[in-house]
C-alpha cells in the first residue's frame, strides 16, 4: 500500500516540476545593434540608416546585427546589401511576433 501512495506521489512530483519548467517564449523582436566596418548605425523603432561622406560606395555592406535574445533575423547579419536602396530586415521572436525596420545608408552629396 506505501509502494503504491509512493508511485502516485512520485508521479504527481513528475508532472508538476515539468509543467513548471516550461520556459515562457520571447515576444522581443528589435535589432538592438546595427554594425558595418566598426561603425554604428542608428537605430530607431523601425528604422537603421546611416549617413556616409560624398563618395563612399554603399552597395555592398556587410552589416553585424545584434537582435533581441531568442530572436532571429532575415536577411541574416553579415549577408551583403546594397544600402544605396532600402533593404527590409525582419525580426522574429521566439514566440512568433514579428516586426520589420528599414535600413539604408545616405551617401552625402555637395562638396
Amino acid at each position: 500500500m506505501i509502494n503504491k501512495y509512493f508511485a502516485v506521489a512520485l508521479l504527481v512530483a513528475i508532472i508538476s516540476f515539468g509543467a513548471c519548467s516550461k520556459k515562457k517564449e520571447s515576444s522581443a523582436c528589435n535589432i538592438e545593434q546595427f554594425t558595418v566596418n566598426g561603425e554604428d548605425w542608428q537605430v530607431g523603432d523601425n528604422t537603421v540608416s546611416k549617413v556616409y561622406p560624398k563618395g563612399t560606395i554603399v552597395n555592398n555592406l556587410s552589416p553585424t546585427i545584434k537582435v533581441s535574445e531568442g530572436a532571429k533575423v532575415s536577411p541574416a547579419s553579415g549577408a551583403p546589401q546594397d544600402f544605396s536602396v532600402d533593404v527590409i530586415y525582419t525580426v522574429t521572436a521566439e514566440n512568433g511576433k514579428t516586426k520589420t525596420y528599414t535600413a539604408k545608408a545616405t551617401v552625402a552629396s555637395g562638396n
